[in-house]
């Protein structure tokens, strides 16, 4: 299987490179594809996802796909983008290949370190395995009317979108990314910073689903407005974590008025 999807592959002004949430596919990004047409969008599987059988899930092994991507598809730069741990990958890629990247947009994701609040999570992530169809059908059902989604299409796309995260083996249904690549990326932030810790001189823009206004919120935008003071920071209304599944149309606004 490829390990990335182009959309808008006849549009080549404007370049794209976009990398998914933790546990979650290239796919992810269609609707902000079909958001922003005038954008050559490139999505690339993180390692051990969507069937991909990788032994190195590392954030320089992955720094590498993302630059041979590049390379296959005579791209000399591009705009980057990434969801949760996407936004901290495109940074990590950024101080590695700094003159291939144009500018940065964090997804709810990448402007903190996240072993600061999270150093006694020590639980792994466990993946389910459903036996029925139709008990899987009813928790992705439970998850989307959780989100409170209004538009009955909007629904319909997250649920094909989430049902294709299970694949069908042996009368069971196992979700598609292998549990040591969860493990191993997830530990990865968590033990090391890959926030770009000096103001760079690129576009940043951060969109931020609509969290709950706390204190810690507050510290973590504080000190990252600190690092990058002329970062962009919107907080999208009726935001949920996973942006470009859930609010493309708002994400794409934002991308073409202040990045591209």
């Amino acid at each position: 299987m490829r390990n990335y999807i182009q959309y808008n592959a006849n549009q080549q002004n404007e370049v794209m490179i976009a990398i998914p949430a933790l546990g979650e596919r290239k796919e992810m990004y269609e609707a902000l594809a079909k958001a922003l047409p005038e954008v050559w969008i490139v999505a690339i599987d993180l390692p051990g996802h969507n069937g991909l059988l990788d032994n190195d899930f590392s954030f320089q092994s992955y720094n590498k796909t993302i630059k041979a991507v590049m390379n296959e598809l005579n791209m000399t730069e591009a705009h980057f983008v990434g969801n949760s741990i996407g936004a901290w990958i495109i940074q990590h890629f950024y101080r590695n290949y700094s003159t291939a990247v144009k500018s940065l947009t964090l997804l709810d994701g990448g402007y903190y370190f996240h072993g600061d609040y999270h150093l006694d999570d020590e639980m792994e992530i466990q993946l389910p395995i459903i036996e029925r169809f139709e008990d899987l059908q009813e928790a992705i059902h439970e998850e989307i009317k959780s989100m409170d989604i209004v538009h009955a299409e909007d629904r319909l796309y997250l649920y094909e979108y989430f049902i294709g995260n299970f694949i069908e083996e042996d009368d069971i249904y196992r979700h598609h990314s292998m549990v040591e690549a969860l493990n191993y990326l997830a530990k990865a932030v968590d033990q090391q910073n890959y926030c770009i810790e000096k103001e760079t001189p690129l576009p940043v823009l951060l969109l931020l689903a609509d969290h709950q206004q706390d204190e810690l919120l507050n510290k973590k935008l504080t000190k990252f407005h600190e690092r990058q003071p002329t970062s962009k920071i919107i907080k999208i209304p009726n935001g949920f974590h996973f942006l470009p599944l859930t609010n493309p149309q708002e994400v794409a606004g934002w991308i073409r008025n202040t990045i591209l």
